[in-house]
């Protein structure tokens, strides 16, 4: 009978990732090839993937008509961005061509379907749930700023996915030196050959050749292991000394003083650096293989490509720093994660008072519900800070618990804190904060999970159940509700106002 209750329990979880998977599929792929046109920034990175494809290396186009009536010269272009996130547009245009939103935009959905794998993925291994897992895939799926920028080619919702793969391996990171670290009187050892870490510094540096902010995640992830390392070996120096008592030998005292657990701390961080950093490096400077191998790339001159390359990140670096044209759509960070002031992508009227409209409105349960969520874990992980030698148990780095919490906080803040800190620029859109999408679903299903399997009186217990259920179903029928207004589905002027619910949305 075990046997069979898990082989069922295992049928169920396949079919609940898969029906995630697929609900993640339709509402991203489902009339893909709506509007016809290109739609706010595509009008940017899916010419640069074309001519991409063609030679490389991006060119200019004659004029910005978004029906891409005319045809790119040959003139190389100076582009801002790096070149991976528009390789992965060219994907979607080697199947469809370039001549539909389909060929547009379907590399782009893609990937934030796998996104969505990827989500459950790392919430299974955190939580060790399949439900949790499921729930976190769910959530994600439903976000309205998530679907809404992998239905577009922009270059946001390709970072998402890599800055979503690079912490799944910072995750099996951790979990691959829980099972190797060894605790001894004097402190803990020094690890150097960690395969997942450098799998992560890959995923990182691919988030990086898409969109320059992909380094934030991989160096708060560094911080986080960082802290989580200097925690055990000071821990376990100060435990070390008690048992060691007042008789022992004052050499192996020293040995085990703090000091010399901040002296093993610094050199397992710079162990990790020198792991970490020069990998995601070399990962970026691949991704510019196309300019590389060609010569007509813009800036690529007659000298090494080498000098040519670092000139040119000069220069891509000297226009984000100039750069302060206002934007009606502009956002401030704060406005962030309760997503007060949306990017419109596409408005158009229509015949028979109809309109259609592409914009990344909230789920407002799914967002400021993960908002909830993610103060919550930031409570949690505070009181287990408060008790530090209770996180450090016989060979476990750190109670589960106290390093999800950190883990998820992290992956947040990463793609947001550093925009709130350096804000100067007036050209910073709502948007931007597609890659905190995965983290506020992560947190959220762990918080629903703890309080789904949290003990009580049967009708408590009973009650709470039912409520989380309705929570579910009441993020279901809003994201359905609100996908006409994420697809560009010709509705009635009424109902799109309809769907404007917090004054900054209209």
């Amino acid at each position: 009978m075990p046997v069979r209750l898990h082989r069922r329990s295992r049928v169920f979880a396949a079919v609940g990732v898969f029906a995630v998977l697929a609900l993640a599929g339709i509402l991203r792929f489902w009339a893909l090839g709506r509007p016809g046109t290109l739609v706010f920034d595509e009008i940017y990175y899916v010419r640069d993937a074309i001519t991409q494809l063609a030679h490389g290396f991006p060119t200019v186009w004659p004029d910005d008509d978004p029906l891409m009536g005319a045809a790119a010269t040959g003139e190389a272009s100076f582009e801002v961005h790096p070149p991976l996130g528009k390789w992965i547009i060219a994907l979607g245009l080697l199947v469809f061509g370039d001549d539909s939103g389909w060929g547009w935009r379907a590399g782009v959905a893609l990937t934030g379907v796998a996104t969505v794998g990827l989500t459950m993925l790392l919430a299974k291994w955190i939580s060790r749930s399949g439900g949790v897992a499921i729930l976190a895939g769910l959530l994600l799926a439903l976000d309205g700023v998530h679907v809404v920028l992998t239905r577009v080619g922009l270059l946001d919702g390709v970072l998402t996915f890599f800055v979503v793969l690079g912490a799944l391996c910072m995750w099996r990171d951790h979990e691959w030196v829980v099972a190797r670290t060894r605790f001894t009187r004097l402190g803990v050892n020094v690890l150097w050959a960690r395969p997942w870490l450098f799998a992560a510094a890959v995923a990182f540096g691919g988030a990086a050749a898409v969109k320059w902010s992909g380094l934030y995640p991989l160096a708060f992830f560094l911080l986080l292991t960082a802290a989580r390392d200097t925690l055990v070996r000071v821990v376990a120096a100060n435990e070390a000394r008690r048992s060691l008592g007042l008789t022992a030998d004052l050499a192996v005292h020293r040995h085990a003083s703090p000091a010399r657990a901040w002296g093993r701390a610094a050199r397992q961080a710079l162990a990790t650096g020198l792991v970490a950093l020069p990998t995601a490096g070399a990962f970026y400077v691949a991704s510019w293989a196309g300019w590389i191998a060609t010569s007509g790339g813009w800036g690529r001159g007659d000298g090494t490509w080498i000098a040519g390359l670092g000139k040119y990140h000069a220069d891509m670096l000297a226009w984000h720093a100039t750069l302060s044209a206002p934007h009606p759509y502009q956002a401030h960070p704060l406005t962030w994660p309760l997503g007060l002031k949306p990017t419109a992508m596409f408005h158009e009227k229509l015949d028979d008072g109809l309109v259609s409209v592409i914009s990344p409105l909230p789920n407002l349960l799914v967002t400021w519900g993960g908002v909830l969520a993610l103060l919550v874990l930031g409570w949690w992980l505070v009181r287990a800070l408060r008790r530090p030698r209770q996180l450090v148990r016989s060979r476990r780095l750190l109670g589960a618990g106290a390093y999800a919490a950190a883990f998820v906080l992290t992956g947040y803040l990463s793609g947001w804190l550093p925009w709130v800190l350096t804000f100067s620029r007036s050209a910073v859109f709502q948007f931007y904060a597609v890659v905190l999408t995965p983290f506020s679903a992560l947190a959220l299903a762990l918080v629903i999970g703890f309080l789904y399997r949290r003990r009580g009186d049967r009708e408590t217990v009973a009650g709470r159940r039912i409520a989380i259920w309705i929570f579910i179903a009441a993020a279901i029928i809003v994201s359905l509700l609100f996908f006409p207004v994420w697809s560009g589905t010709p509705v009635s002027e009424g109902f799109w106002r309809w769907h404007l619910w917090v004054p900054g949305w209209a």
